[in-house]
Parts: C-alpha cells; structure tokens; sequence
C-alpha cells in the first residue's frame, strides 16, 4: 500500500464541490421528484444541516474507500473492469454504512429508504465519478511512467550496444596486426623491396580500417574494394599460391560489418597449407542476401595455433547489429562461412 498523502487545498477544494454537488442532486431529488414541488416548507436549515452532516459521512466514507482501492488495485491494467468493481464494492460499503447509521438513529424502514440510503446512492454516483477522475489521473501516471522508464532503458541499450561493439572492434587490432606483423617480419628478412611494398599495402589496407571502423556497418562495395588491396598485400607476399575469385555483381543497398569479408579470407589463409602447385582457392559469391567465403579444406602440416577470435567477433557483431546470425559449415571437404547482407536504411 502506498504511504498517506495528504490533501492539498485543490483536492479539499474538489471534495466541497462533491458534497455540494450531492447536496444539489438529493434537494433537486426530494423537491421535484418525491414531493413534486419546489420547495418543502417543513424543510428548514437545521434539516438542511443534518442532511449535510449525513451526506459528508458518505462523501468522506467513499472518498476513504477511494484511496485504498486505488492503493492496492493499480489502473493500469483492466481499467474498466476495476472501476466496475469499485462501483459495485462501493455501493456495497455505503449500503452497510447506511444501514448501521438507521440503526444508530432507530430509522423507519421508509424514512430510512427516502433519506439515508437515497444519500448512499446519491454518494456513491458522486464518489464514482471522483474514482474515475482519480483512475484516468493514475492510469495516465502510470503510462508516462513506464514510457519514461522504455525511454531509458531503450538510451541504456544503446549505450551498452555501443560500447559493447567498440570493445569488439578493439579486438579486431591485435588480430589484424599480428597476423599481418608477422608476414611483414619474414619478408623483411627475405626481400627488403618486397617489403616496403608489402608496407604501402598494408598502409592503405590499415587506413582504410581505421576510417571504416568509426561506423558499424560499410558498404558491400567499399568492402570488396578494400578487399581487393588486401589481396594483392597477401599475393605480394605469397603470389599465385593464394587465389581469391570475387563476385562477379555486388548487390545495391546493402551492407556488412567492416572488414567481415577480410576477416574470412584472412582465417582461410592462416588455417589453411599454400604453395605455387597447390593453390588456395578462396570463392566469394553472393546471392543478393548473403555473402558466401568458400575455400577447400588443405591441412597444413603442423597445427597452427587458433583463438578463435575472428568468427567469435563477427558472429558477436551481426547479433548486436541485426539480431542475426553467421553459419559455418564445414563437411570435410570444404568449409563455407555465409553471413547476412543487411539492407541499407533509406
């Protein structure tokens, strides 16, 4: 139950103009419509007095009744049903209360009827109409309440969303890095030509990185173009004996989380043996909803330490940004990673 809140002078202000209200309603009822005139001339003011007194019973009884069942049923949900039942429980509470109040004044049955228990009536419409006030007051509370809190916990989701992408997209340095450090370290050693070459490459590559990955998802076609330099850093390293065959239409409008394709290519490279006569064949294709790295599986003769980090971090980055999700499959013979392309917002 809520804690007691007491009144301020508009509510005070609000219960006078019930009880008044009341008050009109049951002379408006006792002069036109049981005695059939204006005025009673046996009606004086000390009657009019008692009246009040046994009419503000009934007002402060339902305005009572008002605040703990609005305490303990909160509006929101069912709202009809409940002020039905408010309705009806009231009635109920003032017929006792008017009950108990003839008794107390050992009451004619038909004076009782004609005056007391005409004012529970009268006090329950009245009362009925403030719990409908009161209801639509809490119920709109409530909406703008639980609005607020969507507001917030919608602004949270983004905040967590956002971070927890960029802490993926760090990831991505030490794993683009040390892959590509270590080609750049033999090929210092073998040819120091190449490998300035080799440092342009992997410059432009890198640049193109570093601006892409401020956003969340690129283009299909600024991907394959980056792709297209990557592979030729990769062949000025290993020339023919890795081969990587590009879609022949790139689809409109739609796009990938950056470097998603470089970072399939990549793990096909490192997982996978390469040399002039047995050539690695990396296929990309698409089908206008998905990318699909393809290559033949060619162990390499000794193991090669993997942390799994490249699929863990793309498949992580298309659930936070579509909800969607990467499929890997890999029957022996082959091993093929489809992800989604997603459609770009007009």
């Amino acid at each position: 139950m809520k804690h007691l809140v007491f009144p301020s002078w508009k509510d005070i202000a609000l219960y006078l103009e019930l009880w008044l209200l009341a008050m009109v309603l049951s002379y408006v009822y006792f002069n036109f419509i049981e005695l059939g005139q204006l005025t009673d001339p046996s009606y004086r003011w000390k009657d009019f007095l008692v009246d009040g007194l046994s009419m503000l019973v009934f007002i402060g009884v339902s305005l009572i009744f008002n605040w703990i069942f609005i305490s303990l049923f909160q509006p929101l949900q069912h709202y009809l049903g409940k002020l039905f039942l408010y309705s009806v429980l009231l009635l109920i509470v003032n017929t006792i209360v008017a009950t108990l109040y003839s008794m107390v004044w050992d009451m004619p049955q038909q004076e009782y009827i004609k005056s007391i228990y005409m004012f529970s009536l009268v006090a329950t419409f009245i009362s009925s109409i403030h719990a409908n006030i009161l209801f639509q007051k809490a119920y709109r509370k409530e909406v703008e309440t639980q609005h607020h809190l969507q507001l917030e916990n919608a602004r949270q989701k983004e905040v967590n969303l956002q971070t927890t992408l960029m802490a993926l997209k760090s990831q991505v340095d030490p794993h683009f890095l040390f892959n590509n450090l270590s080609i750049l370290s033999e090929l210092i050693e073998e040819n120091p030509d190449d490998a300035r070459s080799f440092l342009d490459s992997l410059s432009r590559v890198y640049r193109y990185k570093l601006v892409n990955m401020n956003g969340n998802l690129v283009s299909v076609h600024h991907e394959l173009q980056m792709l297209r330099s990557y592979v030729d850093l990769i062949q000025n390293r290993f020339g023919q004996a890795i081969l990587v065959n590009f879609p022949q239409v790139e689809p409109e409008n739609c796009q990938i989380p950056p470097l998603a394709i470089q970072t399939l290519v990549e793990n096909a490279i490192k997982h996978n043996a390469h040399s002039q006569s047995h050539p690695l064949i990396i296929d990309i294709k698409m089908d206008g909803l998905h990318v699909m790295v393809s290559n033949a599986l060619q162990p390499l003769s000794s193991d090669v330490e993997s942390t799994g980090l490249g699929l863990a971090n793309l498949r992580s980055r298309y659930k936070l940004l579509s909800g969607r999700t990467i499929q890997v499959k890999n029957d022996g013979k082959c091993f093929i990673v489809t992800i989604p392309l997603i459609n770009k917002k007009k």
